[in-house]
């Protein structure tokens, strides 16, 4: 299989030319929170690694609490607006939530080491840092919330509750970033496809 790239420019389009400082220190620290865990990365750590002198880092972020910030923040948005344009060629409620699924899914296993910096290292984010991100993630379940009920409303999903068909949309996608890796079974779009169907499963969509 091939092997997939990920660090903090993989699905967003980098400065022309060779990578900036800023971009060098978060490319680093992508690879080192992922791996090492957020405590566990020195400043130091992340500096050398983007092949930079120790102090450089405070140069482009105040600390690594900043720099962490900015790779959630980054990660969020970009989840967001991908699950928004992800819908917008389809009309169909099926073929929307499917889309949906299965291009939150694929996210999260191309982009594995944000996608678990995302959800696992938000933690040691300061308060109001936190609170950034939280309205980011609220407008991401808004909007997967609103397919749902559509559905619901045209009569095509068959769940009492569309909290639990959200619950599993989140669910399933997020989890892929905590054990996904390029080498393993499956491909981003096959895990996008599975997924994709067993929440439409979960909704009784008609042919599911």
């Amino acid at each position: 299989m091939t092997e997939l790239r990920d660090d903090v420019f993989a699905t967003e389009q980098a400065s022309p030319g060779p990578p900036t400082s800023e971009e060098r220190l978060l490319r680093a620290a992508t690879t080192l929170f992922s791996d090492k865990g957020f405590e566990a990365t020195r400043t130091r750590d992340i500096s050398t690694t983007a092949g930079m002198s120790p102090s450089a880092m405070y140069v482009h972020f105040p600390s690594k609490e900043d720099l962490l910030f900015q790779l959630v923040r980054r990660s969020n948005e970009r989840a967001l607006a991908l699950v928004l344009s992800a819908v917008a060629p389809f009309t169909d409620p099926i073929d929307r939530l499917r889309a949906l699924v299965r291009e939150f899914s694929i996210m999260h296993a191309r982009n594995f080491r944000r996608a678990r910096i995302a959800q696992y290292e938000s933690r040691h984010l300061s308060p109001e840092h936190r609170e950034t991100v939280a309205e980011t993630r609220l407008q991401i379940r808004v909007a997967a919330m609103r397919e749902v009920q559509n559905g619901l409303d045209q009569g095509v999903f068959l769940i009492p509750d569309p909290r639990v068909a959200v619950l599993a949309i989140m669910s399933l996608a997020v989890d892929i970033c905590r054990w996904y890796s390029p080498d393993g079974e499956f491909t981003p779009e096959e895990l996008g496809d599975i997924n994709a169907d067993l929440v439409l499963r979960i909704l009784h969509a008609p042919g599911y």
